[in-house]
């Protein structure tokens, strides 16, 4: 198994370049967690798109609106539960590799899993002030969202619950949100430039206002967020040890003790139908 680059404190650019390498290095696991998590609902998602956009095609009203409150149930559900749940699983299994422990798929899940109450509330705590704050105007709401990128990486590696988890990530941003806002904004352009540049494809191919290039492109831009998944997770990941080590010399000694805690804590008896000693 190959070690990890140490923990030092790390640029934008650099943060980038090292969340490539780890998916890179690492990318079964990291993929498959985020496929086995994601992939039911991209399904589901692809269903809906289909459902509205023959309503929409037919001028049905009430297939549209019917599409619509779906579409927001899915939106929902992967933005509050199936991301933070991928971003606990991912989380963990990448912290673990920096101990040069293995771990699989299954177990990770698993542990993300065990902290998805905690994960589902801090989601949604961040998802209503990233919402109300894009409301006035934009830019509370960016501020915000780089706020509290480290929330969810913090209640996984040092437990605690949603409030503490926010705090703690408003604290450890502090001084560093526009390098945040540099992460996050190119993973977004990345992740809009692939589906305009495949959208032009099934467009010239097949057409995109046809039923068959609609269900193309569908898969496609469904496909193209299970593969950018990991890629998320993983800068908020780092951007969580990056704070920790410009501000507390957080070290892999300290990773060990706080993640290994958590994770000792738990009983047996509350975990998923998840092997933690196997791959899934």
């Amino acid at each position: 198994m190959q070690t990890l680059e140490k923990m030092e404190p790390m640029s934008a650019g650099q943060i980038l370049d090292r969340t490539l390498k780890l998916y890179s290095h690492h990318w079964s696991l990291l993929l498959g967690i985020s496929t086995v998590l994601t992939l039911p609902a991209a399904g589901i998602m692809i269903a809906i798109n289909s459902f509205t956009q023959h309503a929409l095609r037919n001028q049905n009203t009430s297939g549209m609106l019917i599409g619509g409150i779906l579409n927001l149930v899915a939106i929902c559900l992967y933005g509050f539960v199936i991301y933070p749940w991928a971003q606990g699983a991912s989380t963990f299994a990448i912290s673990e590799r920096y101990l040069n422990r293995e771990v699989g798929i299954g177990q990770a899940i698993g542990f993300g899993w065990r902290r998805l109450g905690t994960l589902f509330n801090v989601s949604m705590s961040i998802g209503l002030r990233v919402f109300i704050g894009m409301l006035l105007f934009i830019v509370p709401g960016i501020m915000w969202a780089c706020s509290y990128v480290a929330a969810l990486p913090a209640v996984i590696i040092e437990g605690g619950k949603a409030r503490d988890g926010m705090q703690r990530s408003r604290e450890l941003a502090d001084g560093r949100r526009w390098s945040v806002f540099t992460v996050l904004m190119t993973i977004w352009l990345l992740s809009i430039l692939l589906n305009i540049a495949f959208y032009f494809v099934v467009d010239i191919g097949f057409g995109a206002s046809t039923f068959l290039g609609d269900l193309i492109y569908n898969v496609i831009s469904q496909g193209i967020g299970i593969l950018l998944t990991p890629v998320g997770v993983i800068a908020a990941t780092l951007l969580y040890y990056d704070f920790r080590i410009r501000k507390e010399g957080f070290d892999l000694e300290m990773l060990q003790q706080t993640l290994h805690e958590e994770f000792s804590t738990e009983s047996d008896d509350q975990q998923p139908p998840f092997n933690r000693d196997q791959g899934f």
